[in-house]
């Protein structure tokens, strides 16, 4: 049979056997607990000029140099009505960490020119709303250590640093900010389901609430261990559970298929993972042995340790995160939404909530802020859409008016020749 048509069937027939093992009890609690904590809602009627609002995005471009190093330009823009702010980084970085490790890399950096350019803007009180393209918890999520990067091995402590000013000065000053993200690959929202389920199940499964979370939590930092735990316990309904956990399948596959409507999850209350958790016992036992851990190569220096302790040590005041996911129409993609707890009067900071918790918020005017900037499929939101507009490097940009000038201080032949073949074929 040609193109390997014979093994294409084989190979199809067993993941639809797969697909039938899968325990149709849990599907169908997952399938009922998600209308549980759904809300069948259209989006209130709202128009942009009702709100003040500032939007944030970044972009950037990177190659490898001919030594083997990486050439990257990032760049962010914040605009708040007439004003506009911008920022830009570029450097030669050398690193041995591989293709998704500088992907990262890069990422961080975009994300750290966007903490930038939204603190002038907080500074100057230009807007009640400042737009982040992206997780706002999954900036919190990440932790300071050292890089293995020539020029930034400090980096992600400046990076914490811009990023606290930045939470700091919108509480001042009574700002929110409001990260916003299509599709999401996050799965806050379904742990929150199946620990929903798995509590009600205790008299099932015969442990205690306590230990159920318990082994669920361990589920999430360790599958073998957990998967151990269950079998110890010897009960098939927690065994599923703790499978379908570690599943990590994302939220907004989950509302693609609930969903009959448009509408929102009910808002959760999310807090630290276990890693971060860690990381904040040993900061409140042992701040200076945190550092010294997190930093080897730069710890060696005094004055290091001592301007990264006060840096650390705000880590503590991190809020936690109010997120939700928002289907906007019933042919879109789900949008998630994250706002900082103290925007809702909430004091609870990121180290003191586990698993998520469901709130009692008002989120009313989120929702109709969302709806104004919201204009269909191909524009969840007008302020963002704006500035991705402005700030995206496209190659043409990157070769024409970026590299000349990289070339020109390390030389014609500085970019790696495959680049090079591409560029002049």
């Amino acid at each position: 049979m040609p193109e390997f048509l014979e093994q294409y069937a084989k190979k199809i027939e067993s993941i639809q056997a797969r697909k039938n093992q899968q325990k149709k009890w849990l599907e169908l609690e997952v399938e009922k607990k998600f209308n549980d904590f759904w809300i069948n809602k259209p989006l209130p009627k709202a128009l942009p000029s009702e709100f003040n609002v500032a939007a944030v995005d970044s972009s950037s471009y990177y190659i490898t140099t001919a030594d083997g190093g990486i050439f990257y330009v990032a760049r962010a823009i914040a605009r708040a009505g007439e004003s506009t702010y911008r920022k830009l980084d570029a450097d030669v970085e050398y690193t041995s960490e591989p293709e998704p490790k500088i992907v990262e890399f890069v990422g961080r950096k975009m994300e750290w020119l966007e903490h930038e350019v939204a603190l002038e803007v907080a500074k100057e009180k230009l807007a009640d709303y400042i737009f982040i393209d992206g997780s706002i918890y999954g900036r919190l999520a990440h932790l300071p250590l050292e890089l293995h990067y020539a020029n930034n091995k400090d980096f992600m402590l400046e990076y914490f640093e811009t990023l606290a000013k930045l939470l700091e000065t919108c509480e001042k000053n009574r700002i929110a900010v409001i990260g916003i993200s299509k599709e999401s690959r996050t799965s806050f929202f379904r742990e929150f389901l199946i620990r929903v389920i798995a509590c009600n199940l205790k008299e099932k499964i015969g442990l205690s609430i306590d230990k159920i979370q318990e082994i669920l939590t361990l589920a999430l930092d360790n599958k073998r261990k957990a998967l151990e735990e269950s079998e110890k316990v010897g009960n098939e309904l927690l065994r599923d559970l703790i499978e379908e956990l570690i599943s990590r399948k994302p939220d907004f596959q989950l509302i693609l298929k609930y969903a009959r409507n448009e509408g929102y999850t009910t808002p959760l209350l999310i807090g630290a993972s276990a890693r971060w958790r860690r990381s904040y016992k040993r900061i409140k036992i042992n701040p200076e042995e945190f550092v010294k851990s997190n930093f080897p190569f730069l710890s060696r220096n005094e004055e290091f340790v001592e301007s990264a302790l006060k840096i650390v040590r705000k880590m503590e005041k991190f809020p936690s995160i109010v997120s939700f996911h928002l289907l906007p129409a019933i042919n879109d993609t789900p949008i998630r939404v994250d706002v900082p707890s103290w925007v809702f009067g909430i004091e609870k900071k990121l180290a003191e909530i586990g698993w998520p918790e469901e709130t009692k918020v008002d989120i009313d005017k989120i929702l109709k802020l969302i709806s104004a900037g919201y204009c269909g499929l191909e524009n969840y939101n007008i302020w963002l859409k704006a500035v991705d507009e402005e700030v995206k490097l496209r190659k043409s940009t990157f070769e024409n008016l970026y590299l000349p000038k990289f070339e020109e201080f390390f030389g014609k032949f500085a970019t790696s020749r495959s680049y090079r073949r591409i560029r002049f074929p």
